[in-house]
């Protein structure tokens, strides 16, 4: 994959940071932060993701409430009617 080289701006402490980190994980600080920005992005497509799904299962909910209150007085009159129990 073709790669592009960027300039960053960074605190020097969060380079440090970076550094330690990077070398505790035996890899590069270009590798670290490509990892790290790698990592942010799924997490944001997969939190995206779970969004939409939570809004379209309201979607269907409320479709399937809808359809509920249309068909229960149809389903109801399909129904035999209940005679009173004779009493004792």
């Amino acid at each position: 994959m073709p790669v592009a080289k960027v300039a960053l701006s960074l605190p020097e402490p969060l380079v440090n940071q970076i550094d330690r980190l990077a070398k505790k994980s035996g890899v590069s600080r270009s590798a670290f932060v490509r990892l790290a920005v790698e990592r942010t992005l799924e997490e944001s497509a997969e939190t995206q993701t779970v969004r939409r799904a939570y809004q379209l299962y309201a979607q269907i909910g409320e479709e399937d409430r809808k359809l509920s209150e249309t068909f229960l007085p149809l389903a109801a009159e399909t129904l035999p009617r209940q005679t009173e129990r004779r009493r004792r």
